[in-house]
């Protein structure tokens, strides 16, 4: 997918989130670059099975029939169920050709719709409420390649954040000017920066975080780490923003485990209602429940315990050298561990790696 593809869908999610455009506007935007079909964005109550605030573009002919089939039949759903939010789903992980043109769900989404491949995630969890976002491919599309996988991976939590701001609440005033971005009733830190990077609003959560002292602070109007092991990192992701491009890394800090920051690019030059908003920091605290990391880990990815044991001493934002003292293990020994768990979550670097075990939720 080209870059150009990746900006303009983040200016539609952008426009999306500030109620310029129809959030179905940004998913038909996000449905082409990726050269589907069809593409979905809906609700569901994981107790109760009930869904909402159905966005289908493509799929709306069958859109009942299809919400039927989802929980009943369809194995991505049960997948995604049985999973942390932020795992990719894709076809070739639950089902082969034979197997589609046999199995009752995907030929009905065949002959229904022409749709046979597709991309979809559990995007994020709110209470019992859970966010769901597919894209959906014809026959002669093919699968979704890697590059295409890798893409929905990051663009993903973007559509969760703009799906959020669309639908912040209704029951207060309606936001105006730079606030529009920054709305305090989100359960995350964020800030509104300029096209050079300078701070032009935040939310309340924002505010507390740098009153704390001990992740970020501001220094001449532009956010800055107080912790030099993240100013590298998070000066890359800032200026990946300017460019037009969502990224993400950790903040390290006085805490026992890092924060997660991402930026998502605006382009306020051809967004509907023109603001001094560039780029959308959102920064926000991973469940803290280390006791269940290990088994969650090694459901997930089959970590064996012995690198789920390592996985969680590190998420303490320690470096592998102390990680290895404290389990008594040898740093050969570790790095090995190491390798072996970028292997099977896909990573390259230990950052990459520990923003990928921090996103993992309690199911």
């Amino acid at each position: 997918m080209k870059s150009n593809d990746i900006y303009s869908i983040h200016e539609q999610l952008l426009a999306a989130a500030a109620g310029d455009i129809p959030f179905a506007a940004a998913l038909e935007k996000i449905t082409a670059a990726f050269g589907g079909a069809g593409g979905v964005v809906f609700e569901l109550n994981r107790k109760t099975g009930a869904f909402a605030n159905w966005v289908g573009p493509g799929l709306e002919a069958g859109q009942d029939e299809y919400m039927n089939h989802l929980n009943s039949i369809n194995p991505r759903m049960a997948y995604s169920m049985r999973h942390a939010t932020g795992r990719i789903v894709y076809e070739a992980m639950l089902i082969d050709d034979r197997g589609i043109e046999k199995h009752e769900f995907y030929n009905w989404l065949d002959q229904t719709h022409g749709f046979r491949y597709f991309l979809g995630s559990r995007v994020y969890d709110d209470g019992d409420l859970s966010l769901f976002h597919s894209v959906e491919f014809a026959t002669e599309h093919g699968h979704p390649d890697a590059d295409k996988i890798e893409a929905f991976k990051r663009l993903a939590p973007a559509v969760g954040n703009a799906w959020r701001l669309a639908n912040r609440t209704a029951s207060g005033p309606v936001a105006t000017g730079t606030g529009l971005w920054v709305p305090d009733h989100l359960p995350w830190a964020i800030f509104a920066l300029s096209g050079t990077g300078e701070l032009t609003d935040m939310n309340i959560a924002a505010q507390t975080l740098l009153e704390r002292a001990d992740v970020l602070s501001l220094d001449d109007g532009k956010l800055v780490t107080l912790d030099s092991r993240s100013s590298e990192d998070f000066n890359r992701i800032i200026g990946t923003g300017m460019a037009g491009q969502t990224a993400e890394t950790l903040l390290q800090g006085s805490m026992a485990m890092p924060l997660i920051a991402q930026v998502v690019p605006v382009n306020p030059a051809r967004i509907a209602a023109p603001t001094s908003v560039a780029m959308i920091v959102y920064v926000w605290h991973p469940r803290q429940h280390s006791d269940e990391w290990g088994r969650t880990l090694e459901r997930l990815f089959h970590f064996t315990k012995a690198e789920y044991r390592l996985a969680c001493v590190m998420a303490g934002g320690v470096d592998l050298n102390f990680a290895a003292e404290q389990l008594g293990i040898s740093r050969n020994t570790a790095r090995n561990q190491l390798q072996s768990m970028f292997a099977k979550t896909g990573t390259r670097r230990q950052n990459e790696f520990l923003v990928q075990i921090l996103g993992v939720l309690d199911v």
